[in-house]
């Protein structure tokens, strides 16, 4: 039997995610077709594109060879195809963003809100990240922070955000001679989205520092960080806007008031235009724009 295009476009689909449960639930076909669709291309190919086991699937070596070869085009396709049938408000698609919690509501939840209201069969999911650097299969765009590495991918700079140590009043007491003296490595550390070798400057001598700070909580979220923080566990470096709100309502104080932190800068990073579909083109377009870049 011969393989139609949309056998090719499932087991791209398939390839991408890893799963045929994820595949079919994001491409709205039901399981069973999507593994028919699958066992159908390979014995039409004389090949098997995948390795099962009881609780993986993974490609095999020809499965890897057809997924490169193949996953680029598809896509594009499906993008050009989706761009030649938009019409306004009528965006529709998935799009998943990666990024941390605090950035999103902070700088681009509003643009995302008006989007979807706008365009009413479009979903946005956000997945939460931590300190990503770059895209994974299932991501479409990331919100990324630090300097970024070699790829592929497209990054545009979206703001740089400035940082401050703080602490609370109990722990700069208990802790007061090393952090007096400019020892943060000696000093019990809070982790959080921030790299963990970041680069102070000493305001009276101008001297860079590298501070690769000692871990002892790592948190999920900036909310457990805080938690930490205001339990005297150990100080964290936070973006003045976030710990700003604190100040109020806790004891937090800034700490280490001899030295200032390098702001960090926090990019959006995305696929080429020609893999990206309709809706993730809308999508990057209003965050830009949030930003008026």
């Amino acid at each position: 039997m011969k393989a139609q295009l949309d056998d090719y476009y499932v087991f791209c689909q398939v390839a991408k995610f890893g799963s045929m449960k994820v595949a079919s639930e994001r491409i709205n076909l039901p399981l069973s077709t999507v593994s028919r669709r699958i066992v159908s291309l390979e014995e039409s190919l004389g090949l098997q594109l995948f390795v099962r086991s009881k609780n993986k699937l993974t490609l095999s070596n020809e499965g890897e060879k057809y997924f490169k070869s193949l996953n680029e085009h598809i896509e594009g396709m499906l993008n050009a195809v989706d761009e030649l049938n938009s019409k306004p408000g009528s965006i529709t698609g998935r799009v998943v963003i990666s990024t941390t919690k605090v950035f999103y509501f902070r700088y681009i939840h509003d643009a995302i809100s008006t989007l979807l209201h706008d365009n009413p069969g479009l979903t946005v999911e956000l997945k939460n990240a931590h300190s990503a650097t770059t895209l994974g299969e299932d991501i479409d765009i990331a919100i990324v922070n630090g300097p970024l590495p070699e790829s592929s991918y497209i990054a545009r700079k979206l703001i740089d955000v400035e940082l401050n140590f703080v602490s609370t009043k109990q722990f700069y007491n208990e802790n007061k001679d090393n952090i007096d003296s400019g020892l943060f490595d000696s000093v019990p550390y809070i982790a959080t989205f921030s790299h963990p070798s970041l680069p102070v400057e000493n305001i009276n001598t101008k001297e860079l520092v590298k501070v690769n700070p000692s871990s002892r909580f790592i948190g999920m979220d900036i909310e457990m960080v805080l938690k930490a923080v205001s339990d005297s566990l150990g100080y964290a470096i936070l973006p003045y806007y976030h710990s700003d709100n604190h100040y109020s309502s806790s004891d937090l104080i800034t700490i280490f008031s001899g030295y200032k932190l390098k702001p960090v800068s926090f990019s959006i990073l995305y696929r080429s235009r020609n893999l990206q579909s309709v809706a993730q083109r809308a999508v990057i377009d209003s965050i830009l724009q949030s930003f008026n870049k």
